[in-house]
């Protein structure tokens, strides 16, 4: 087995989100956005499909 270390927690506290308790995946973390959490609250909200563009009958 492994195991993941963050570089930014030095006993629980998170140096690079304003000392604040190290919660993986919290806004400001490294791995804010980059990974998939099984917490839904962690995760960046799906973008919206960009719309299709209509064709254009001009082409012709």
């Amino acid at each position: 087995m492994s195991s993941w270390g963050c570089p930014h927690e030095i006993k629980g506290v998170c140096t690079r989100v304003n000392n604040l308790p190290c919660d993986l995946g919290m806004k400001g973390c490294v791995l804010f956005g980059r990974f998939r959490f099984a917490d839904p609250t962690k995760n960046r909200p799906k973008k919206a499909p960009a719309p299709i563009p209509a064709p254009d009958d001009d082409k012709a």
